[in-house]
């Protein structure tokens, strides 16, 4: 029988083997705080994949624009 989904619980224990490089990206996006960055990535993620970012996608061929929120239009 599976176990039921408690949706009151905010916390999710799990281990993840990282390499050193791996660790500093999620410190880094974090601010030295790797579970913040972890959180960072799976937002960015979340977002991507909804703009039509697939998993499977070559990331070489992948463009990136980014806009200021107030910049005037030239």
């Amino acid at each position: 029988m599976a176990n039921k989904i408690n949706r009151l619980r905010t916390q999710t224990d799990f281990k993840l083997d990282l390499s050193p490089e791996q660790r500093a990206i999620l410190e880094l996006i974090g601010g030295g705080n790797m579970t913040q960055g972890l959180k960072v990535a799976i937002d960015q993620a979340g977002h991507f994949y909804n703009c039509g970012l697939d998993p499977e996608m070559n990331l070489n061929f992948v463009g990136l624009v980014t806009t200021l929120p107030n910049q005037d239009d030239d």
